[in-house]
């Protein structure tokens, strides 16, 4: 009876990681939390959670049995050693960006060796493409700059209109001076 509870217990979660998986727009990345002391990895998931993430630390082989028929099939090294799951169910880079950062902070040099790649929108994404996709500006950062693009032809506008009868009233004053002077 208790083997049976624990078979129902390994499918659920191999349920709840592909329905996370589906809810992240089919993202997730994998990474080796070898090192990490529980502390500052709680920290970590409280922070990826702020930012609408999630961090999962799960068994390899329901982690695999999860992600049957997704192109991670061809990477089983993904599943290999300590792994914890990243589901990024809302700004995708700001995400990877804190993930990138911690470890950058905890491991130093050696924290490309820690990413172990994962899937973007169902697609195999490698440790590299992660370590780029850090690199790239945010969500809010990428909307402050196309709203400042977006601005500044309309603010030159207003301010050329607003120079035309400016300069129409100074060219007016300027004749009215002429013909109180002169004439």
């Amino acid at each position: 009876m208790r083997e049976r509870k624990s078979l129902q217990r390994k499918k659920e979660l191999v349920s709840s990681y592909r329905e996370r998986f589906e809810r992240a727009g089919k993202t997730v990345l994998f990474f080796n939390f070898q090192g990490i002391d529980a502390f500052p990895l709680s920290q970590l998931r409280a922070e990826i959670k702020s930012l609408g993430g999630e961090i999962v630390v799960g068994k390899n082989t329901l982690f695999y049995r999860a992600f049957e028929g997704t192109p991670l099939v061809d990477h089983r090294d993904i599943f290999t050693g300590p792994t914890a799951a990243l589901f990024a169910y809302e700004d995708v880079v700001a995400v990877i960006k804190k993930l990138i950062e911690f470890l950058k902070e905890t491991f130093e040099e050696g924290y490309k060796e820690k990413l172990k790649g994962g899937l973007l929108s169902g697609k195999y994404i490698s440790p590299e493409e992660i370590v780029s996709l850090s690199q790239l500006p945010g969500r809010e950062e990428l909307i402050s700059k196309l709203i400042g693009v977006l601005k500044s032809p309309v603010f030159n506008l207003v301010l050329a209109l607003k120079a035309v009868p400016q300069s129409l009233v100074l060219t007016l004053k300027a004749i009215e001076e002429k013909k109180s002077q002169g004439g």
